[in-house]
């Protein structure tokens, strides 16, 4: 059995990323999975419930996924546990299943937007990245990004709605960004900062998707609707390549080396060279 004992302590999209990883590491061996209790039971369908360990546990860190072909092997005689940091790091590896296989929105969740639109969804980051525990500022969207996003959209589609989600309201690139849609006489909708369960519903049944760095849009991307285009920050992805334009995380540490976060720019590398047909850019802008 693959199980997660103790869901990732970090926000939603870490969570469902998580779970991908669950799921698809228990499907390619062939085998259960369990996971405890998150918020997710109840927001999506037919999540895997929390069963008893019946074999000695071994972790399986998040190296050990970016050997993910290997994981045929494990022995039959343990149970394993997913390590609360397999988020985006590995779900290039991971991912060999269209994810909606696993991971479905409870029909009384699901958001339904009007088929005769071009539906755009905007994510804007602000709160945990304008503190101390940021990144040193690493992930912060300037206004401008989301201006010639917008700008791209309009120049592109016809008859355009565009739902603004973020998780805070007084970010400066979040007002400015508003302003704008305003400026050019655009339909819009702003989203429920007091409901995760509402904007990542609306995130998920985009037909366009103006991205952040952040996991829950990664994960709205590639839940619900098929086949969204999605932008992201030519800017934000040059800051993981080594070079002039690289900007280091926070500080290394033992238990978070510099290869562990070197794991997570991979990520976005290969976003650029591709991505997979589960998660892949429409346009970097």
């Amino acid at each position: 059995m693959i199980r997660i004992n103790q869901i990732t302590g970090g926000r939603f999209g870490n969570r469902v990323l998580q779970y991908n990883n669950l799921m698809q590491t228990a499907d390619f061996v062939g085998v259960p999975a369990s996971c405890s209790d998150w918020e997710g039971k109840g927001f999506f369908s037919d999540v895997a419930e929390n069963k008893p360990a019946l074999k000695p546990e071994v972790e399986l860190k998040w190296s050990d996924l970016l050997r993910f072909r290997e994981l045929k092997n494990l022995s039959p005689e343990n149970d394993y546990i997913l390590d609360g940091v397999c988020l985006h790091n590995v779900f290039y590896k991971t991912t060999l299943k269209d994810p909606r296989e696993f991971v479905q929105i409870a029909e009384k969740h699901k958001r339904v937007l009007p088929e005769d639109k071009v539906n755009v969804g905007i994510h804007i980051r602000g709160d945990d990245i304008r503190g101390a525990d940021g990144n040193n500022g690493r992930e912060i969207h300037e206004p401008k990004y989301y201006m010639d996003c917008i700008d791209t959209v309009e120049s592109e589609f016809d008859n355009t709605v565009y739902y603004v989600c973020t998780d805070d309201p007084s970010f400066p690139t979040y007002i400015e960004t508003i302003e704008y849609l305003k400026e050019r006489g655009c339909e819009f909708e702003i989203g429920n900062v007091q409901s995760l369960f509402h904007d990542f519903s609306t995130l998920s049944e985009c037909d366009v998707l103006i991205a952040s760095s952040s996991t829950f849009v990664i994960s709205a991307g590639f839940i619900g609707k098929k086949d969204k285009k999605i932008i992201h920050s030519m800017e934000w992805i040059q800051k993981q390549f080594p070079g002039d334009t690289y900007f280091m995380w926070g500080n290394y540490t033992e238990d978070y080396p510099e290869s562990y976060w070197k794991a997570f720019d991979n990520f976005w590398i290969d976003l650029y060279n591709g991505g997979n047909e589960y998660y892949k850019a429409w346009k970097f802008i």
